[in-house]
Order: structure tokens, then sequence, then C-alpha cells
């Protein structure tokens, strides 16, 4: 009996559904893929060479079924290409609060802007405190355009006295000095020509955005942290700020008696 199997075209759905799921990806935020995403954009080679590679093993395994574990490896893996590839813009938008993934969504960042250095979240904490509260990791995603410069990466939480001494000599013994650390709080009210008699409980909230802003923290970390934990903020705040010679600043603020800390880069 003749055989045939070699003469039935091979379709592998499996192929064309990933080759379709890309399309799609680049219709819809190929621009912003460049720009933005260099780990997914890093990824669509080895994603197409796992598809080709697996069509070939498909091919020899319909002949005499021999490479059905090849075949099994290579849709593994073009199936986790294609999970990163989809799911790390996500990590941009998504699990803010979700700490397992601080240190996914800092790669995400550092290593997926354009003409941003992987140096930029150095001073980030290499691991979260163990007394790590109301953890907060905002990524302010930029226009999908190469020289948007509107993005930012803030993550916020709250630790004991112990953490934030620790910061405290890291930074020293790095060299970085406290941004204003001259300026109190009624020093500030004053060349504001501020009177404090006059300010209600619900203009509290401004005054504390006033000080840490003009204690050093950028104006659009003050706007994008939580109103909550800039309502508990003391007004003994420190603020320390990062200045690179690639243009970027980053930064921290520590606060004692909330025990409040915010990174921002």
């Amino acid at each position: 009996m003749e055989d045939k199997t070699r003469e039935t075209p091979v379709t592998s759905p499996f192929t064309l559904i990933n080759i379709v799921m890309f399309f799609v990806l680049a219709l819809t935020g190929f621009i912003n893929l460049l720009s933005f995403n260099k780990i997914a954009f890093a990824l669509t080679i080895p994603f197409f060479l796992a598809n080709v590679i697996l069509r070939e093993y498909y091919k020899k395994y319909k002949r005499n079924y021999y490479y059905k574990k090849h075949v099994i490896i290579c849709r593994v893996i073009a199936v986790t290409l294609t999970l990163i590839i989809f799911g790390s813009p996500t990590m941009i938008l998504f699990f803010n609060r979700t700490k397992p993934f601080y240190h996914l969504k800092q790669a995400v960042y550092s290593c997926g802007l354009s003409n941003i250095s992987e140096l930029r979240t150095r001073e980030f904490p290499d691991f979260l405190p163990k007394e790590c509260e109301d953890y907060y990791f905002i990524i302010k995603p930029h226009a999908p355009f190469p020289e948007a410069p509107d993005t930012f990466a803030s993550v916020s939480f709250y630790t004991d006295e112990e953490t934030i001494e620790k910061y405290e000599r890291e930074f020293a013994g790095k060299g970085y000095e406290k941004a204003n650390s001259d300026k109190t709080f009624e020093d500030i009210m004053i060349e504001k020509q501020i009177n404090l008699s006059e300010i209600s409980e619900m203009d509290s909230r401004w005054l504390t955005k006033t000080y840490i802003k003009e204690k050093g923290v950028p104006q659009y970390i003050v706007n994008f942290t939580e109103e909550e934990k800039l309502f508990n903020l003391s007004r003994n705040a420190i603020v320390y700020n990062f200045r690179s010679r690639l243009g970027f600043t980053s930064g921290c603020l520590l606060d004692y008696e909330s025990g409040l800390v915010i990174f921002w880069a």
C-alpha cells in the first residue's frame, strides 16, 4: 500500500496560531514594543526560530512518530517565549502590589526602555525587607515614541527603623548626600510665606506635598504617591537624590517616624 504520509501537506495549527498572535501584537503595539520593551522585541527572533524548528520536527514526526519529544520541547519553548513577549509589557501596568513580581517589574523597567541603562534602578533594594507593609510598585509608561521623557518607576513601602538605618549606611558608603538637608519644614513654610495657623486639616496634605517637593522629591513622584502615604508622612523626612552622568535622576525618601520608604527612578 502506498504511503501517502509524505505527500500530505503539513499544517501546524500551533505554528499558525503563534504567527497570528505575533502579527496581532505587531499591528497593535509594534511601535511601543520597539521604544519601550526591548525584552519582548529581542525574543521575537528566537520565537520565530522555535516555530521554524517546530515545523521541521513536525514534518518528521508525521512520517515516523520518532520526533514527538522534540516537537513537545519546541512547543514548550515557543509557548514560553510567546507568554514572555505578550506578558512582559503587562508587567508595566499590573501586579503593582504583588511582592513576588518585584524583581521582574524592575527588570522590565530597567532593561526595557530605549536609551536607558540598567543602572537606572541600581539603588532600588536588591531584596524587599522582611518588614515590608503596604508595598506598591508603580511604573508610568511613556507614549509609544522613542523620545518620550515622561516615564518613571517608583516603589514604596513601610518598614522598620533598622531597615531605614541600613539604607542610610549604604547611601553614606556610596558617598550620597541628603538633598536640602538644611531646610526644615518651618523654613520651607516661611520661605513660601505660609501661615500655618490658617491651614485647615484638608490643606495639610497640600503642605506635605509642598514640603517633600522642596526637599527634593520630583513633582511626578509627589503626584503619583498614594494619598494615604502622604497623609502619614512626618515633617522630618530625609531625601536623597542619586544623579547620574547618563542624565536621569533617581532618589529615595526615608521617614523614620512613619516608616515610609519611597524609591524612584
